[in-house]
């Protein structure tokens, strides 16, 4: 059979799509670091897709409003909605490459289930926390800053919502004064 000339259909692709927003507690929202929303999502696409089929994969995927996604090309490149319809090397995405994706507004939306927060949230205070002493709470608040999908919950009130790991005594004069501890003996909160 005689080749049409046509090429051969091109290899796919990794793109690496890293979810990043702005930390709204920091003192200055515009001169913010990144907050990295979660796991890196990793998909095999075809570079002759167009940018827009790439947005709605993500969408399907995340359940993410395109309307509610900017994407950010190395080192700071935003990949403007009119660019949407060109295929993916087109717009400057290749093999290996990471893709920054924003939300539009600062934490409009969650890349990952609140239960992923959670179980960071515990996982680091469980490193912070002393395992023989334990851990006053003016020092956990500091030292293990909730992730933004988090705000407006107040630490000890969390770590409430898990007595089987944390023990809490809380002296009554003020609700401020608050020891840690990992809860190893299943004790019950104390008031004292």
């Amino acid at each position: 059979m005689a080749d049409s000339g046509t090429p051969p259909p091109p290899e796919a692709i990794s793109v690496k799509v890293r979810a990043v927003t702005k930390d709204p507690n920091h003192p200055d929202p515009e001169d913010a670091p990144d907050w990295v929303m979660g796991d890196d999502l990793v998909l095999e696409v075809n570079p002759q897709i167009r940018f827009q089929d790439l947005a709605n994969k993500i969408k399907d995927i995340k359940d993410i409003p395109l309307s509610r996604m900017r994407f950010l090309l190395p080192p700071a490149r935003e990949v403007k909605k009119e660019k949407w319809e060109k295929n993916l090397r087109q717009v400057g995405v290749y093999n290996n490459g990471t893709l920054k994706l924003e939300p539009t507004t600062p934490c409009c939306w969650q890349w990952e289930p609140i239960e992923y927060y959670w179980s960071q949230t515990i996982s680091k205070l469980v490193e912070v926390i002393d395992p023989k002493e334990g851990t006053a709470y003016e020092d956990l608040v500091k030292a293990v800053p909730l992730p933004p999908p988090m705000r407006g919950v107040k630490l000890a009130a969390f770590m409430r919502k898990y007595p089987d790991i944390f023990h809490l005594e809380t002296r009554t004069r003020s609700s401020d004064d608050i020891w840690v501890k990992i809860n190893a003996e299943g004790e019950l909160p104390t008031w004292v």
